[in-house]
């Protein structure tokens, strides 16, 4: 198997019918139930890793993951680390010393799991794992062939029932935060959200937490009382997530200044990342409401300081978020053109159609001149004939769009 056809299989198992995953929430055990069953007959990958850091939250937690990776492999620790999406595609979803899973190694991984999954058929009545489930098994078993000393694995979507919850164990469970996003599945209110992000928190672990809000803090302290952990709280109001990356090595005993040049060293793709200085192009993956109003703050200020007037955006989301909330918040930045595309390199998540993109914006910028691709690529190269020298041109709306467009940057990780 080479690793087309590996990607080929792996999609290929998104056509066997079954239960809409996480849709009802009552019934969601049945996801870890069969991951763990896969796992098994794998040879139980997760529990040949030592030490695990769990972090959850709305927004931050892949940079949270990211400068842990850093602070610890600065700290001379075998790190192995599980993003979800990547801004490098499909094989930048696991990492081992900050270098991502290559092509031979993700077709070697899949032979295996497709000989797991043939067991896996007869001898369970259990539903297939999902593509996802089976992308955080993969990570699993690449780490524990690497042989790492710890992992640290990002949530895919809210914390109980996520399938890296199936860890058999965790030093630490970070929640950077709670917000309204995924609502369709998590609950519409933030107390709901919050119980769903609690449920990575387990015994014999340390939780850390940079949320402020008291009603939330109320319901991550009574995660923690029931399972007799101890709680911290970072309460520093600049730069929450270096802060609470800071405060989880100090409990792990990493030196000041290790943990300086950890972070020193960290790259943070896609997150507000200026990829080009002239003309200045910004790619960036806020895709729910907490990080849109971050990256339109910061992207002012930018506007602020380099005395620039005019901005061109290229937009995409995915059909289930706040489009309508997004949209009026980019619509602050008055921007003169705009490029509305969409996604083309994740099959399981569906992606806003750009016509609608092109209707809400209009009603929000009468000025503005708009367009729809359904080919991001055509997009940006349409976008960037608009953009003068002294514009800036801001993608953002999605981590999978921003992602794509970066591979054309042919960008180190």
């Amino acid at each position: 198997m080479n690793y087309q056809e590996a990607y080929n299989y792996l999609l290929s198992l998104g056509n066997i019918s079954g239960r809409e995953y996480l849709k009802d929430l009552r019934h969601c055990v049945i996801y870890l139930e069969r991951l763990q069953k896969l796992l098994d007959i794998l040879g139980n990958p997760e529990k040949k890793i030592p030490h695990y850091i769990h972090v959850t939250g709305t927004s931050g937690k892949g940079s949270v993951c990211l400068m842990l990776d850093a602070i610890l492999r600065a700290d001379q620790r075998k790190v192995g680390v599980l993003t979800s999406p990547s801004p490098d595609g499909l094989l930048g979803r696991a990492a081992v010393g900050g270098k991502a899973m290559n092509k031979k190694e993700f077709a070697e991984l899949m032979e295996k799991i497709k000989a797991a999954l043939e067991i896996f058929i007869h001898k369970t009545n259990l539903e297939i794992p999902s593509q996802f489930e089976i992308l955080t098994a993969m990570a699993l078993l690449y780490f524990a062939d690497k042989k790492i000393d710890w992992a640290i694995i990002e949530v895919g979507l809210g914390g109980r029932f996520d399938s890296t919850n199936v860890i058999p164990r965790k030093d630490v469970a970070v929640i950077t935060n709670i917000g309204l996003d995924h609502t369709d599945v998590l609950g519409n209110s933030k107390i709901k959200i919050a119980y769903e992000k609690t449920g990575i928190i387990k015994p014999r672990c340390a939780v850390f937490t940079s949320e402020t809000d008291k009603k939330i803090l109320k319901i991550i302290a009574k995660a923690c009382r029931l399972n007799k952990v101890k709680l911290f709280q970072t309460i520093e109001n600049a730069k929450l997530n270096s802060a609470v990356c800071v405060a989880v090595s100090r409990h792990l005993g990493i030196n000041e200044n290790t943990i300086a040049r950890g972070i020193k060293k960290t790259k943070l793709p896609i997150r507000l990342e200026i990829i080009s200085q002239k003309p200045l192009i910004i790619l960036d993956g806020a895709h729910n409401e907490d990080k849109m109003k971050t990256t339109t703050a910061a992207v002012k200020k930018i506007m602020g300081e380099k005395k620039i007037t005019d901005i061109n955006l290229l937009v995409g989301f995915a059909a289930n978020k706040d489009i309508d909330t997004m949209t009026k918040q980019l619509a602050e930045l008055q921007p003169k053109n705009i490029a509305c595309t969409r996604f083309t390199q994740n099959f399981s998540r569906k992606t806003a159609d750009p016509r609608d993109l092109r209707q809400q914006l209009k009603k929000l910028l009468r000025r503005s001149n708009i367009e729809i691709f359904l080919d991001p690529k055509t997009a940006m190269e349409w976008i960037r004939q608009k953009q003068k020298a002294g514009d800036i041109l801001l993608v953002t709306g999605s981590m999978y769009l921003a992602g794509e467009l970066r591979e054309s940057f042919k960008l180190s990780p």
